[in-house]
């Protein structure tokens, strides 16, 4: 068996240095939006300019982080999700619920890193990686479906994870410029139309 090494306090001042930073950075997009600036975001996780820097040399490498993070929590509800005895219909559409409950607890965070995130991916060469990264996520949600005999087989199981996930990609979007869109009724909508698309005909 192979012990794991512990982790040395140099490493763990690292690892706290930069979760105070992410943490910052949540607070103040949630309350200043686009208007935060890394100076802001420094001083509100108590570390110096030089030091924020190290880990984060620009406001993107920091939205590229918060993003690895959001990606990190959907993979964690796609593994709760295929735990559950449940068809592949319900775990579509159980998805797309959670991000409505989770946007609830924080709606001004969720609007505004999503739209730097999107900001991002379309300014730069990483929108194919980054789309790619959460189809894989998807396309492992449906996936075992083929197995249960719920999911349709006359599409390739890429394709409808492509499908799936341009749903819940364009649900989020129109939520995002619509405050008056209610979240909880959209998404659990858009969510079973999505569900409804890939099972057997």
């Amino acid at each position: 068996m192979t012990e794991v090494a512990p982790v040395g306090r140099r490493e763990r001042n690292k690892q706290q240095t930069r979760d105070r930073s992410l943490v910052a950075a949540r607070e103040l997009l949630a309350t200043r939006g686009t208007d935060a600036t890394v100076e802001e975001i420094a001083e509100r996780a108590e570390v110096s300019r030089a030091t924020f820097f190290k880990y984060f040399p620009s406001k993107d490498d920091l939205v590229t982080a918060l993003y690895a993070e959001l990606m990190s929590v959907f993979g964690r509800v796609v593994d709760s999700m295929l735990r559950r005895p449940v068809s592949t219909h319900d775990r579509v559409v159980g998805v797309f619920i959670d991000f409505a409950q989770s946007s609830l607890a924080d709606p001004d965070y969720m609007r505004v890193v999503t739209g730097e995130i999107e900001r991002l991916a379309t300014a730069s060469e990483g929108l194919g990686e980054r789309s790619h990264l959460f189809t894989a996520q998807v396309r492992r949600l449906i996936e075992p479906g083929l197995e249960q005999g719920d999911v349709r087989t006359d599409h390739p199981v890429e394709f409808l994870a492509q499908m799936v996930a341009a749903i819940y990609l364009s649900t989020m979007r129109y939520w995002r410029i619509d405050p008056d869109l209610d979240i909880t009724e959209t998404f659990e909508r858009a969510g079973r139309y999505a569900a409804e698309s890939i099972v057997p005909r």
